[in-house]
């Protein structure tokens, strides 16, 4: 800026016009400052990280979120990775399948992974299983066959025998197959404990890549074996992560071309698109930096706010842009026509800033974190984006337009795409379009729906309506387990045995099964085996020989081997810790059922559980979803209501304040005269 533009210059009449004017007499001050500001704000947003963990979001001392810590703290956590395979043999399967699971377990990052039990254990559970009345009913009617000796193989009689085979049956196989989690839908499942948690992106990413990298392996080898589903937190997290990011740099691209398309459009010059845009990319630099040092991280709730910020900051620039151009018809020098600019357009702007930011700050008073992160991001951005236009725009515009005009008069058409006034009757029609459009819109307000389901957040393919029938029914057997703790065993199995039997009889909304140490080790394990061990008694008399033959051979397995007493410490460490029997203290596992990615399912989860046990305290990733839907649905009246109170009160003190001036500057020449 040189000495004799200086001196013909009047002198700002604001704090803007001074802030200009400070960035036009001091432009290589002003350069080291964005520089120093933006490298620094370049090693802190190097440092933010993406965490789709929604759980951290929950208020610290809600009951829900003291359960899930406490059993994080107790034992790491609770999630798995489940993966579901098909086979049409189910030998050659269950075989292959015990090859992969020792597999896996050489894998980094793998504390065990679970398919099949060790034949006589499972035998020894399996045979547990039977009721005492089941092992009554046996024992009655293997009495009187062997009371009956040689009788017994009477034709007449041993018609009467033969469903002796299939009462027996279960004595043979256990009643059950070695799968740890045996089903009916034909799927096969090996569970897989990570060694490390499922939000921490660190570790989930590379170890879900292992994992399925040994799974394409091993799926060369056994292409009669199909893997229909991978689920569990660790996959999800990932996908939460990738969508989180793609959101990142896609909605901020696409926002970004399309304000530049619509700035180009409307004042029809590149340059001067470039030049109003800049500032905005520098803004958003620093406000990932700050992201860092005030939330720490991002996710799904906080991921688009570059998106928002390019739509609101660059109204500043347009605003002051446009105003600068006006003046540059009438004034004698490019720094005239900014300074002017500055003083007629920066309080306006500033005041829309403040107004803008004290709106979101309104998200602050809100219970869910992710909406406090969200308004101190939008906040502090809008901010920044008016601070980044004040102090950079003027060395844009100076850098820009270094030709000097001299005279009094301008043709403002000799501007670069100067700004060209509409029709008089462009803004009443416009308006009125408008009305039409908000009074269709407002007949469409009964159709409005909160988007409950989070999974249709993901990308395509993805969320639970996309998948296919067998994909929903593996992914359901995968969701995280609720956590119920106990103060005592007794409680425990008392609680066990009368949901046990509520499932059977009517079942428990949204809870598919429930497990716990007594699935497989009954509370009445002692009379159990006194049962059993006086059928053996009966299976090694001699006059067994005159029975049908199916149930010679059901009770050939009793005779050969006794059942004995079992204990957790017989059970494989991996069996132990999905029974909850690892834990300190006694607890119970339930198995969600329906769509448990849908928000309104998880309240009905967590209402189901507190209406059947009510005596245990709680733990679950959809328990502690659930919370989240409640606090969103009680702070989205409060927040709005108190962000339309803070911009209606900041527009009114603005609005005031102009009109107190505009009534001084009409009464201060009658005064004068």
């Amino acid at each position: 800026m040189n000495g004799e533009n200086a001196d013909s210059m009047p002198a700002p009449r604001t704090f803007f016009g001074r802030i200009a004017l400070f960035v036009l007499q001091r432009p290589r001050v002003v350069w080291a400052g964005f520089l120093v500001v933006t490298l620094l704000s370049i090693v802190s947003a190097l440092q933010l990280r993406v965490d789709p963990n929604l759980m951290v979001l929950l208020p610290e001392d809600h009951p829900t979120t003291v359960a899930i810590e406490r059993v994080t703290a107790e034992e790491g956590g609770t999630n798995l990775v489940t993966l579901a395979f098909r086979g049409d043999e189910p030998d050659r399967r269950d075989a292959a399948l015990a090859r992969l699971v020792v597999r896996l377990e050489g894998l980094d990052g793998v504390d065990y992974a679970l398919y099949d039990l060790d034949e006589e254990l499972a035998w020894q559970l399996g045979i547990l299983q039977l009721s005492v009345d089941e092992l009554d009913a046996i024992r009655t009617r293997l009495q009187g066959a062997v009371a009956l000796g040689p009788a017994a193989a009477n034709p007449f009689v041993a018609q009467r025998l033969l469903d002796l085979g299939p009462l027996t049956e279960t004595l043979a196989n256990g009643g059950n197959s070695r799968a740890i989690l045996p089903s009916d839908d034909g799927l096969a499942r090996v569970l897989v404990r990570p060694s490390g948690p499922a939000y921490d992106a660190r570790f989930a990413g590379p170890f879900l890549g292992r994992l399925e990298a040994e799974i394409a392996a091993f799926a060369a080898e056994e292409p009669a074996i199909e893997l229909v589903w991978i689920g569990g937190a660790h996959r999800h997290s990932v996908e939460d992560v990738e969508t989180i990011r793609h959101d990142l740099t896609w909605t901020a691209g696409v926002s970004a071309l399309l304000v530049l398309s619509f700035i180009t459009l409307a004042f029809r010059d590149l340059r001067a698109t470039l030049l109003v845009f800049t500032p905005l990319i520098f803004a958003n630099l620093w406000t990932t930096g700050m992201a860092t040092l005030t939330v720490g991280s991002l996710n799904t709730f906080t991921s688009f706010y570059p998106a928002i910020l390019v739509g609101l900051g660059v109204d500043f620039a347009l605003h002051l842009y446009s105003r600068y151009r006006e003046e540059r018809s009438t004034q004698e020098s490019v720094e005239a026509a900014i300074c002017a600019a500055w003083d007629h357009t920066g309080p306006p702007c500033f005041t829309a800033a403040i107004t803008s930011a004290g709106g979101f700050c309104a998200l602050w008073i809100a219970g869910f974190g992710g909406f406090r992160q969200l308004g101190t991001l939008l906040a502090g951005g809008v901010l920044l984006c008016l601070l980044s236009v004040l102090l950079m725009l003027p060395l844009l515009i100076s850098w820009r337009d270094r030709q000097r005009w001299t005279g009094a008069a301008r043709d403002e058409r000799s501007l670069p795409g100067a700004a060209r006034t509409g029709p008089v009757w462009a803004a009443p029609v416009g308006l009125l379009v408008l009305f039409l459009l908000a009074a269709g819109a407002a007949t469409q307000l009964h159709e409005l729906r909160f988007l409950s389901d989070l999974s249709e957040l993901r990308r395509e393919g993805l969320s639970y309506a996309d998948l296919s029938d067998a994909e929903r029914t593996a992914a359901s057997t995968s969701f995280s387990p609720v956590m119920a703790s106990f103060s005592d065993d007794a409680t425990l199995a008392e609680a066990h045995a009368r949901l046990s039997a509520r499932l059977a009889d009517e079942g428990i909304p949204y809870v598919g099964s429930i497990l716990s140490i007594y699935s497989v080790l009954p509370a009445d394990q002692a009379e159990r085996l006194a049962r059993l061990e006086a059928i053996r008694t009966l299976a090694l008399n001699p006059n067994i020989q005159f029975l049908p033959l199916a149930a010679r051979e059901n009770l050939s397995a009793l005779s050969e081997q006794s059942p004995r007493a079992l204990t957790p410490a017989d059970l494989p460490r991996g069996l132990r810790h999905v029974l909850g029997a690892e834990a300190p203290r006694p607890r119970m596992v339930l198995i969600p059922d329906g769509n448990q990615w849908d928000l309104e399912e998880n309240g009905a989860l967590k209402a189901s559980v507190a209406e059947v046990l009510p005596e245990a305290e709680a733990a679950g990733q959809y328990l502690a979803l659930a919370v989240l839907y409640e606090l969103v649905a009680d702070d989205i009246p409060w927040v709005s209501g108190i962000a339309l109170l803070v911009v209606f009160t900041l527009s009114w003190l603005d609005l005031r304040r102009l009109a107190g001036a505009a009534l001084q500057r009409q009464l201060q020449p009658a005064q004068e005269r």
